[in-house]
């Protein structure tokens, strides 16, 4: 399941203060994600001004009885998080709320709005109240503000979807409640990890134990020549992760799993790698996969892509690569699933790949029927930056830079209509090249320096891990790609600078 962590930091205002008893019987273990206690751990009670240290047990305690003047508590500030299942709403001031609740192709399912809630915290459980065998796509608002996510409910492991047993996904009663008075704040730090707060309801005899996550942090990219090799040696997994796509693939006759390209040294590199999503043209694999998936240059063109996809793994990426032959069927799309699947592996502590890799940087580029799918998924607000390659689909909620390649000689998907698809985004930087002499699959076989493989290199270098110095390609009116007589191209208005 996709998961949005966002924890919520609640802070005080003034506001006239009122006289109590206060007792105070408040302990726990702050540990680590693997269940270690945490020493040197400085917890704070925010409102009371008091704070305590973990010693080698990490254990925390605070037991008081007293006569306070304390201020009434409001959020300071408004959020709105996701955390096991549990949508959360923090108000610092009346506010419009909204839930609304759409399936993959945009249909409004379900809503609720309060048009004046007031301050303080309201949270809609959707495991209660959406029952939904397919990935929905939720979008949350406190007034102008909005966060849009996606949602997969799981039952029984992390690849089983929960069945659909009713004809309505949204329970017929309200699901969005208001939260018990927050009376105080726990804030916990430590050296090495996330720091983390917590809103209290009760501090009497009560027990809360703090994990805390480590802090990921990578060096900053140096730039890279996208026309070369890039600097790390590529490894491989085979036939990883779950099955996705449709039941009937057209060459393998049942689902598949997914094949993985990324640095070698991904362990000791100290980068965190950004997450690539490869998807295969119709009855094509990232590489042959006897006896089903082969190239016999009559009947069959199956596993052409590795020399793109260990051409971007050269460069730092980890990319993820269907086994599908189909990957602009299914629902949900088997990109989708293997994205789901890389993150939950970045955030478990038993994968190789356990923060490593750059869950905010992910991107997603495919080929013909891939490139199809690439566009059919492009609104997935998880995606940073998009490619495609000799095939397009209508467009919608579009919210990345986005580039568009075509083969001024491909049969198949005539550059016309890639360029018509390009010319439908105006408000994401978007670029358009026709390789005058490719057609449909020649593309590939080209080398670093061959148009497609350097410019989805550039792309994803550019958007992906900062890498200004490689803006030269597509940016400016003297862009290279401008410049190079192998190609036309098209810029829209922003990318102009």
């Amino acid at each position: 399941m996709n998961r949005l962590h966002v924890f919520i930091a609640v802070l005080l205002v003034s506001l006239p203060a009122v006289v109590f008893t206060q007792t105070i019987n408040l302990q726990g273990v702050v540990s680590n994600s693997g269940g270690e206690p945490i020493s040197g751990a400085i917890v704070s009670l925010v409102l009371q001004n008091m704070k305590d240290t973990t010693g080698a047990d990490g254990k925390y305690s605070f037991i008081s009885t007293s006569v306070k003047d304390l201020p009434a508590i409001v959020p300071q500030s408004s959020d709105i998080s996701f955390k096991n299942d549990v949508l959360q709403f923090t108000l610092s001031t009346q506010s419009p709320v909204k839930v609304a609740i759409f399936d993959l192709k945009g249909n409004l399912l379900w809503q609720e709005v309060k048009k004046n809630a007031a301050a303080g915290m309201y949270r809609f459980d959707i495991s209660k109240n959406c029952r939904a065998a397919k990935v929905l796509v939720i979008k949350a608002a406190i007034g102008r503000s909005e966060v849009s996510f996606r949602y997969m409910n799981f039952e029984g492991g992390p690849y089983a979807l929960t069945p659909l047993n009713t004809t309505s996904v949204i329970s017929g009663s309200s699901g969005l409640t208001a939260m018990a008075e927050i009376v105080d704040t726990l804030k916990v730090s430590a050296n090495g990890y996330q720091s983390k707060s917590v809103a209290l309801t009760t501090l009497d005899n009560q027990e809360q134990n703090i994990t805390l996550e480590a802090e990921v942090t990578g060096k900053e990219w140096p730039t890279a020549d996208p026309t070369k090799k890039g600097p790390f040696e590529v490894a491989s997994e085979k036939d990883v992760g779950p099955l996705a796509g449709i039941a009937d693939d057209p060459i393998y006759g049942k689902q598949k799993r997914f094949n993985l390209y990324y640095p070698k040294n991904l362990a000791t590199s100290e980068y965190l790698h950004p997450i690539l999503i490869w998807a295969n043209g119709y009855k094509d694999n990232p590489e042959q996969n006897p006896p089903d998936c082969v190239i016999d240059r009559a009947n069959q063109w199956c596993g052409q892509y590795l020399p793109i996809i260990e051409h971007l793994a050269s460069h730092g990426f980890f990319v993820v690569a269907p086994l599908s032959t189909a990957t602009g069927s299914g629902d949900p799309l088997p990109t989708i699933v293997g994205m789901d699947w890389i993150i939950e592996q970045n955030e478990d502590s038993s994968s190789p790949y356990y923060h490593h890799l750059d869950t905010s940087r992910i991107g997603q580029l495919g080929h013909s029927f891939g490139g199809m799918s690439t566009c059919k998924s492009a609104a997935d607000p998880r995606y940073k930056a998009l490619a495609t390659i000799c095939g397009t689909n209508p467009l919608s909620g579009v919210h990345t830079p986005m580039l568009f390649y075509c083969g001024g000689k491909d049969g198949m998907v005539p550059c016309d209509g890639v360029k018509n698809t390009f010319r439908t985004v105006t408000d994401q930087p978007a670029f358009f090249i026709n390789e005058l002499q490719s057609d449909h699959g020649w593309w590939v076989y080209q080398g670093p320096d061959g148009v497609s493989l350097s410019s989805a290199a550039a792309w994803f270098r550019v958007h992906l891990m900062g890498d200004t110095a490689n803006r030269k390609f597509f940016y400016g009116s003297n862009c290279t790609f401008c410049n190079d007589n192998r190609v036309q191209v098209e810029q829209n208005s922003l990318m102009a600078q």
